[in-house]
Order: C-alpha cells, then sequence, then structure tokens
C-alpha cells in the first residue's frame, strides 16, 4: 500500500499529524506493509523508523532549511503568515507528483491511499488512473472546509469524482463537498485509548493547591483553534473563581505572541501558563490532571474549521470532562449535555458559562467525563484500523 501525505512525523517524538502515524501502525498491525511518501523537512530525522513502514520523503525546495511551506502550524497557517511560500507551492505539487510516480513504478503498490483533498488527493487521482491502481482518499477537514475557490471546488470535486473510493473523518466535513457522485464512507480519525487512559494526574498537580481547578487547551495555536475566546473567557469568570483557577495552554503556532499580548494585556499572566510543544506520549498525564478539557474552536476568516477533533477525544479517554463549540464535526464526537458540553463559536460569554457551569458543579463534570471516556474508546485505532482495512481488501480483492 502507498499512501501520498503533505503531513507525517519527522521523528520519534513529533506530534505533525500524529493521527497518521497512528492509523499507519493500526494498518501495519492488519498485516499490512506501508510505504508513505511525504514531504522532506530540515527536522526530518533519517534514522526515524517504522516496522513495516517504508518512508519516502520529496525535497520541494533548496537548500534544505528553506522549506517552510509543510509543518509548523500547517500548510494554510504558513501560507496566511507568509505569503511569499506561495512561491513555493509549484514545486511542491510537481516534487510529489514526480516522487510519487517513480516510488510506483519502483514498488509497484496495489492500492494509492491520498490523504487530504488537494494536492495529494489530486495527485494520486492523475496517477491512479494513468498507472490503473485504485485510490482511495481521504478528507481531513482543512482540505474541504477551506479551499473553496471556484477553480479549487472543482478540483475537489474532480478528485473526489474520479477516486474508486473516499472518506471523509465526519458527515460535516463530507457535506461540505456536495452530494453529487460517488457517496463518502465516513471512517473518523482515532486515538491511542489505552495510552490516553492510563495518564498521571498527580505528576503535574502535586505542585497545586489542593482548591486549584486546571483548565487545558492542547493544540496548535491558529486562528480556528479560537484560543483568544478561551482567555476571554477565563477573564470574564468572577474573580473568587478566577483566582482559583489556571489555564494551561499546551501547543505553538503563528498566534503565539498575540495570545501572549492578550494574557498580559487582560492581566491574566499568573492565571495563563504557555507551555509550548509537548510530545503526544506525554500528554496523557497533563489530560489527567486537567479538571476540564476546552476546544473553542471557530471559523476562521478563510472558512476553515475543525472537521472532527481528534484532541477532544484524547480527553475525553483520559477521563476529563470537555467543552467545545458547535462547529465543524466537532458535533459528531461530542454530544451537548451527555458526553461534553457545546458552546456557540466565537462567543466568550457564552464559552464562560460552560466553563464556570463545570467549575462549580464536579457531579455533572465527573458524569459527563465518564460517559466521554466511554465514547472515546469506540475510536481506538484498533477499530478504525480494522475498518480502514476492510475498505483497502474490499478495493484490492486482497484475501489477507
Amino acid at each position: 500500500m502507498l499512501w501520498l501525505t503533505s503531513s507525517y512525523p519527522r521523528f520519534a517524538d513529533d506530534s505533525a499529524s500524529i493521527f497518521l502515524r497512528g492509523l499507519a501502525q493500526a494498518i501495519t498491525r492488519q498485516g499490512f506493509e506501508l510505504h508513505i511518501v511525504s514531504p522532506d523537512d530540515a527536522n526530518v530525522d533519517s534514522k526515524f523508523d517504522e516496522p513495516k513502514i517504508t518512508h519516502y520523503r520529496f525535497r520541494y525546495f533548496f537548500p534544505k532549511f528553506g522549506q517552510q511551506l509543510a509543518y509548523g502550524a500547517g500548510i494554510l497557517p504558513n501560507l496566511r503568515a507568509r505569503p511569499y511560500l506561495l512561491l513555493q507551492v509549484p514545486f511542491f505539487v510537481a516534487s510529489a507528483f514526480f516522487k510519487t510516480w517513480r516510488v510506483i513504478r519502483h514498488n509497484k503498490p496495489d492500492l494509492l491511499h491520498a490523504h487530504w483533498l488537494i494536492p495529494q488527493g489530486f495527485i494520486a487521482v492523475a496517477l491512479g488512473r494513468f498507472c490503473r491502481i485504485p485510490v482511495i482518499v481521504t478528507a481531513h477537514g482543512g482540505d474541504a472546509f477551506a479551499l473553496q475557490g471556484s477553480a479549487l471546488s472543482q478540483l475537489k470535486r474532480w478528485t473526489v469524482k474520479h477516486c474508486s473510493a473516499w472518506t471523509s473523518n465526519t458527515r460535516a466535513t463530507a457535506n461540505t463537498l456536495g452530494k453529487d457522485g460517488k457517496a463518502p464512507v465516513i471512517i473518523p480519525m482515532g486515538i491511542d485509548y489505552p495510552a490516553f487512559n492510563s495518564g498521571n494526574s498527580w505528576l503535574h498537580r502535586a505542585a497545586l493547591n489542593s482548591d486549584t481547578l486546571v483548565l487545558l487547551f492542547v493544540g496548535r495555536l491558529v486562528e480556528k483553534k479560537g484560543v483568544a475566546d478561551l482567555i476571554r473567557a477565563v477573564h470574564l469568570l468572577p474573580d473568587d473563581l478566577k483566582h482559583k483557577t489556571e489555564l494551561w495552554i499546551i501547543g505553538d503556532g503563528t498566534q503565539r505572541n498575540s495570545l501572549e499580548s492578550l494574557v498580559r494585556r487582560l492581566g491574566l499572566f499568573e492565571r495563563v501558563k504557555f507551555y509550548g510543544r509537548i510530545p503526544n506520549q506525554h500528554l496523557a498525564d497533563y489530560y489527567a490532571a486537567a479538571d476540564i478539557f476546552i476546544a473553542p474552536s471557530v471559523v476562521d476568516s478563510k472558512g476553515d474549521t475543525e472537521g472532527q477533533g481528534v484532541i477532544l477525544l484524547e480527553a475525553m479517554a483520559s477521563g476529563t470532562a470537555v467543552i467545545s463549540t458547535k462547529t465543524g464535526g466537532i458535533g459528531e464526537v461530542v454530544r451537548h449535555r451527555e458526553t461534553g458540553l457545546l458552546a456557540s463559536p466565537g462567543k466568550p460569554a457564552e464559552l464562560k458559562e460552560a466553563i464556570e457551569l463545570l467549575l462549580m458543579n464536579p457531579e455533572l463534570r465527573q458524569t459527563l467525563a465518564e460517559a466521554g471516556q466511554s465514547r472515546a474508546q469506540q475510536y481506538d485505532w484498533s477499530v478504525i484500523g480494522a475498518r480502514f482495512s476492510a475498505l483497502y481488501r474490499q478495493l484490492t480483492g486482497s484475501l489477507r
């Protein structure tokens, strides 16, 4: 099997598209040998190795450290922050195409699986038709919600029309592409449930006062994550509650400096802590230490939003109550007042009400946390990997 992707972990502790690493490992446990074509980067560890997975990195710009389109905050946020990176796009597409073509000629894969509609999906379909190989294309969210120009929309529709099958992480993601043509197979991305279910809550709570309440955000610090709304919501909390509450922000991105400035302007410097990037394997302890996990996602200025919200599933698996917003595919993961609370996106006052409700009601917090934990178990990679493997076998006629 050959994957094409615009992002994949570059070293053992890398968090870039970590969900794809989880899926890749689940696929190989189902008996498949996997080859992956992904972008090169200055931080790629040439010794990074995974059983039954062969990596091919395509270089799309010189010098090596000048390759800045992929990784970091992600391709779309990178382009918004540094428009001059548009110059790298043609080289990125051409390099991905020719690298994939060479790998196909050498390895003769039974199936191509492209992650993200553009450009990997388009490239895979073009090569699949030429080489007569079945193609699966997976829409993850940003590729569906954003990139809505007429030419790009036509390119996406052409891609899903001419692939052998396409999958979407949620029905909301799929619906952005319209209902004409081939019906999608809805298969969400998953989590390593046992890993996130085994966090040590006291590792990060030992130094806190016993009555301290911890709010947690984990994710890229980009517009669609809505972190500014979360900071404003904390500012709106009643003073007595605010003074015993800490907000931990884990992650990095193009908005970090502006978010830190907002914290200073609102006088929350002692209440908000920025941790930067933390390796995925250490996150379980932070989730377990938090009283509430919050993902305040919004629709950004380019129309991009959360396709699924895998990070919510990680928090739910840890037994932490979650709050998020009614946007994108989040409502298919979090059921309001059953497995978490949902507020309107872009409404800090409404987000504050949800936070205050859970902080003041430990029984409700526990009820939602337990229900969320049960739901998260349904997204374990063993379940999701089996569903993708069944689709692979269907398209290839494999009896493996």
